[in-house]
C-alpha cells in the first residue's frame, strides 16, 4: 500500500479509486459495455453462448445475440444473478457502486430512493447481490489460526411496563424463537485480507459447531475459541485452543478471540444503525454480505464494486429472488441441516 504508515486505510486516496464523479459521467452504452466486458472477460467483451460456450455469434437486435451453433437467442444477463431485468445498465451499475460505498450494508429503501425506482425493485435487486455474494462460502476452507463464536440477534421482546410483570428473558421458556444465533469462524494471520464463514443457527450447540469445522476448516488449522462446551468436541478434529473470559479476555500466551468478536461488531452496527432489523428468513443473506464487506475491507470502492461485477456475471440465475414478487421466494430455513453445502439455498 502507498498510503503513509499509521494511516488508516479509509483515510488514504487509494480507498477512494471511484469517485461518484466518474459515476455519474458514465453513459448508458458505457454501463452496458462494461458489463459485457465483466460477463466476457477472456474475449474482452465479444459474446460467448451461455449454452454452448460456441464464439461465432451475431447480433441479432439491439442487446441481443444469437448463436451459429445451437441457435438460441441470449443477451449479456442470461443466465446470470441479474437475467430478466428491467432496470437500465446505468441503474444496476449505480446500484452496485451505492452498495459497495455502504461498510455495513445498504437499507433496501435507502437505495429506492437513490436509484428512482420501487422499494421491491431495489429490495430484490440487493438480495440479488447478496445471495451472488453468499455463494462464496460453498467450498470455503479456512487455515492457519480460526477463531471461532457464536452471536445472538434478533427476536427483541419488549419489557412489561411494571417491574413486577417483568419476567427473565434469557430463560428459554420466555423466548419467542426469533432470537438466532450467528456462528462465525475467521481466519487470522495478519495479513487484513482474511476470510470469514457464517451460518445461522438456531443455538450454540456441539453439533453444528463439529459439522462446520470439520467441512469449512483444514484440517491443518488451530481453531481458537472461548469455553463454551458446545466447542468441546472440536480438539477430536483440529488443534484446540481455549480462551475463559470469566478470567480474562486473552491468555498469557495471547490466544483470545478478538478476531472474530470484532466481526460481531460489524453485524451488531448494521443491525442497530442500518437495518434496524434482520427478518429470521432472510438472515444468512444478510450476515453473508456483511462478512463480504468485513473481508474486503481493505480494498478501494472501485476494486469492491468489480468484484460484485463479477460475482453477479459469473454466477447462475437466482432462484430464489428472480419472480420474487411473482410468487417466489426461498423455502425457510432449516437450521438443523448442518450437513447441506452451505449457500443461501
Amino acid at each position: 500500500m502507498k498510503y503513509q504508515d499509521g494511516q488508516h486505510f479509509l483515510m488514504s486516496p487509494e480507498c477512494r479509486d471511484m469517485p461518484i464523479r466518474q459515476l455519474v459521467q458514465i453513459e448508458e452504452e458505457e454501463a452496458y459495455a462494461i458489463f459485457r466486458q465483466f460477463r466476457w472477460p477472456a474475449t474482452s467483451g465479444d459474446p460467448v453462448c451461455p449454452h454452448c460456450g460456441v464464439l461465432d455469434c451475431y447480433a441479432l437486435r439491439r442487446r441481443a445475440f444469437k448463436c451459429s451453433g445451437c441457435r438460441r437467442e441470449f443477451s449479456v444477463t442470461s443466465g446470470t444473478v441479474f437475467a430478466f431485468h428491467k432496470l437500465s445498465f446505468w441503474k444496476m451499475l449505480a446500484a452496485i457502486w451505492m452498495s459497495v460505498n455502504a461498510v455495513k450494508g445498504k437499507a433496501a429503501l435507502h437505495l429506492s430512493r437513490e436509484l428512482g425506482v420501487q422499494y421491491k425493485t431495489a429490495w430484490v435487486l440487493s438480495f440479488k447481490i447478496k445471495e451472488a455474494l453468499g455463494l462464496r462460502r460453498v467450498d470455503m476452507k479456512l487455515e492457519g489460526q480460526v477463531q471461532m463464536d457464536g452471536k445472538y440477534a434478533g427476536g427483541h421482546i419488549k419489557p412489561e411496563n411494571k417491574a413486577e410483570e417483568r419476567i427473565d428473558r434469557r430463560l428459554k421458556k420466555y423466548q419467542n424463537m426469533k432470537r438466532l444465533c450467528v456462528l462465525a469462524l475467521r481466519e487470522k494471520n495478519g495479513s487484513g485480507f482474511e476470510r470469514t464463514f457464517t451460518r445461522i443457527v438456531r443455538e450454540e450447540q456441539g453439533d453444528a459447531a463439529w459439522a462446520t469445522v470439520r467441512d469449512h476448516v483444514s484440517r491443518d488449522a488451530t481453531v481458537v475459541t472461548d469455553e463454551h462446551p458446545s466447542y468441546a468436541d472440536l480438539a477430536g478434529l483440529n488443534e484446540h485452543r481455549q480462551v475463559n473470559h470469566s478470567e480474562a479476555y486473552q491468555t498469557e500466551d495471547g490466544t483470545n478471540t478478538n478476531h472474530v468478536e470484532s466481526f460481531f461488531s460489524r453485524i451488531q452496527r448494521a443491525y442497530v444503525g442500518i437495518h434496524h432489523r434482520f427478518s429470521l428468513k432472510y438472515f444468512d443473506y444478510y450476515v453473508a454480505d456483511i462478512a463480504w464487506r468485513e473481508d474486503n475491507r481493505r480494498k478501494s470502492n472501485g476494486q469492491l464494486a468489480a468484484l460484485v461485477l463479477f460475482a453477479v456475471m459469473l454466477n447462475p440465475t437466482s432462484r430464489n429472488f428472480c419472480g420474487y414478487w411473482q410468487g417466489n421466494s426461498p423455502p425457510d430455513p432449516d437450521f438443523e441441516d448442518f450437513d447441506r453445502p452451505f449457500a443461501p439455498a
